[in-house]
């Protein structure tokens, strides 16, 4: 279904047995007898525009290029994605700042490094005709979201208005049926099928309320402590796939999220990357020091802060302690 749930990687499941890990060893390419390292990244749900970077680095060789042989995992509503990092089942994955900062926070060994998109694509869902158009507006009113979303948290404390909530259901029927009803949605994704079934969508960016996280590539932090060299190339490659898919020919990367993902037809991937282009969330704004994969201490500390706002931190931490900046990009 869609991207709005994703948060949901840190339901209680079964640890996975050390046994289970894997992607970091090498191999001898026997074509090239070139030197290869796996690496298996963990998406943050299944095959969409919203991965198209990483599905453009590996059909367009630019991981083999720099060595490394890489596998993408789909992400789903059960998959526990934070896990998976931090038992080093796979070196990197997909998530938010925030989730990464808690973590840490919590003595999980995550470390970011690099930036997925500078800006989250997370909103409220509306219909044109809702009265309803800043956050300050939702006093009073009901909103469909994930329970104990941070963001809410933090508007509901900084803007001193109270709503209420229900559990997101993961379906737009309740949306299509009520001209009032409001829900949290991805700006790439829900939006489209509500034109497409007729209806008149709006949105609000949660980041304008100044929470405003990074999607992030968090790594396993010995991996990245031990692999520098890997991690780096990984980093590099995969903004090499994003300028290619978001500026170059986005087939290949679509080519193969159709192949995975039977729901990801040709205008929903061509929405979803005019929406990405349009709002500015992979590459950010230049004007504001934002640029393709970079994170920066200003920033993070930021989100830091956001996050202690709402007391939702077990332990102070700063931008060194969750972010490995010598792998960044350059600004």
């Amino acid at each position: 279904m869609t991207g709005i749930h994703r948060s949901l990687w840190l339901l209680p499941l079964v640890l996975l047995a050390p046994g289970c890990r894997r992607g970091d060893s090498t191999y001898y390419d026997p074509a090239t007898g070139r030197k290869m390292t796996r690496i298996v990244l963990q998406t943050d749900w299944y095959a969409e525009a919203e991965h198209g970077g990483f599905y453009q680095a590996v059909a367009k060789g630019y991981y083999r290029d720099v060595g490394l042989d890489v596998t993408i995992d789909q992400g789903g509503p059960m998959i526990p994605i934070g896990l998976k990092t931090a038992i080093g089942v796979v070196q990197f994955a997909i998530t938010r700042a925030d989730e990464s900062i808690v973590a840490v926070s919590r003595g999980i060994p995550y470390v970011i490094v690099g930036a997925m998109m500078q800006h989250d694509p997370q909103a409220l869902l509306l219909h044109e005709s809702n009265p309803v158009n800043t956050f300050r507006d939702l006093s009073g009113k009901t909103v469909m979201t994930v329970p104990g979303s941070k963001w809410v948290l933090y508007i509901q404390k900084v803007y001193n208005v109270r709503f209420s909530i229900i559990p997101l259901n993961f379906g737009m029927a309740q949306f299509m049926a009520d001209p009032n009803f409001i829900q949290q949605c991805f700006v790439t994704n829900e939006p489209y099928y509500v034109e497409k079934n007729g209806g008149h969508p709006k949105t609000i960016m949660i980041s304008s309320t100044g929470f405003d996280p990074y999607r992030v590539i968090e790594g396993n932090a010995d991996f990245v402590a031990t692999h520098p060299r890997e991690t780096r190339a990984f980093v590099e490659a995969s903004m090499r796939g994003w300028r290619d898919y978001l500026y170059g020919d986005p087939t290949p990367a679509n080519r193969e999220i159709s192949r995975l993902n039977i729901q990801m037809k040709p205008d929903f991937l061509a929405y979803a990357l005019r929406t990405m282009k349009r709002y500015r969330l992979v590459e950010g704004d230049p004007a504001k020091g934002e640029a393709l994969g970079l994170v920066t201490r200003k920033r993070l500390q930021e989100q830091i802060d956001a996050l202690q706002t709402i007391g939702a931190l077990d332990h102070v931490v700063t931008p060194d302690d969750v972010a490995d900046f010598k792998d960044m990009p350059a600004p």
